[in-house]
Formats: C-alpha cells, sequence, structure tokens
C-alpha cells in the first residue's frame, strides 16, 4: 500500500477557491468552485493524467470543509465509471457505485460492511 494519494484520494477542501488552484494539490487542478458562498470550495475537478481534462471531481456536500463525496473517469475515455460516497466522516469511501462492464451505467454498487 502506498502513502501518497491515488485516484481514490478525496483530498483536501476547506481553502478558498483562489488556494485550490494555486496551491499544491493531489493532482493538477482544472477548477474548484465555492457553491455555498462561505469563502470554502465544495467542489474541484482534477486532471490525474495531464491532459487538461477533468477526469475526478470531489465534493464537500455538507459544507465542513472536507470532502465527501467523489466520481471519476477511471479509464479516461470521457465517462464518469465510478462514484463513492464517504457517509460517515472517517475519510474512506462507505458506498460506491462502479460502471463494470463500460456501457456508461454505475450498476454495481457496493457499500462497507461497517
Amino acid at each position: 500500500m502506498t502513502d501518497g494519494p491515488n485516484q481514490y484520494s478525496l483530498g483536501d477542501m476547506g481553502m478558498s477557491p483562489e488556494e485550490a488552484t494555486s496551491g499544491e494539490q493531489i493532482h493538477d487542478v482544472v477548477g474548484a468552485i465555492d457553491l455555498d458562498g462561505d469563502g470554502r470550495v465544495d467542489a474541484i475537478a482534477y486532471d490525474r493524467d495531464g491532459d487538461g481534462v477533468a477526469d475526478k471531481y470531489v465534493y464537500d456536500s455538507d459544507g465542513d470543509g472536507v470532502a465527501d463525496q467523489i466520481t471519476l473517469d477511471r479509464d479516461f475515455d470521457g465517462r464518469t465509471d465510478f462514484a463513492g460516497v464517504d457517509a460517515d466522516g472517517d475519510g474512506y469511501l462507505d458506498t460506491v457505485a462502479v460502471d463494470t462492464d463500460g456501457d456508461g451505467t454505475l450498476e454495481t454498487t457496493r457499500e462497507s460492511a461497517g
């Protein structure tokens, strides 16, 4: 297991959109937005493969400054094929949905046992 960020890492939130786009992040940042006007980032779009196109999105759905949702284009084909939610705030995804057959539909859902 690696200590560095991977495609499923939620990353930091709670900073301003300017800090998110100019500071060091887990991947290159394509965009960051404050949706509720509190001055802190609520969503960040990342470019994991360096082509300038967002392929990972993380969200802070409850405004607490901690990312709790993620969507990914894992194979870089332009379609979301993974979505996950950290429902209890422990930093680990509790529920995930995956496109297992490549048809663009998230048909397989898994929830944590705990």
